[in-house]
């Protein structure tokens, strides 16, 4: 099962999101702040996904995030 992160800017709206997307479940949420990193759902299409896995799967964005920022922090 693959998994696909994808992290990215949106200028007009200068604002972060972060997309997942893994067998029949796509995510897309806003990123409110990095630290504590906080997160708003803006799209979910998630057949058959559980509150137990989404719950992982937020978790798991969440630590994507950290480290993207982390990245953008260490090229400054």
């Amino acid at each position: 099962m693959k998994k696909t992160f994808k992290f990215f800017f949106e200028p007009s709206e200068e604002q972060y999101y972060v997309y997942y997307e893994s067998l029949g479940k796509t995510l897309l949420f806003k990123v409110d702040q990095v630290n504590p990193t906080m997160l708003s759902r803006v799209f979910e299409s998630a057949m058959f996904l559980s509150s137990f896995e989404r719950g992982q799967v937020i978790e798991e964005m969440e630590e994507f995030v950290k480290k993207e920022f982390e990245k953008l922090q260490d090229r400054f």
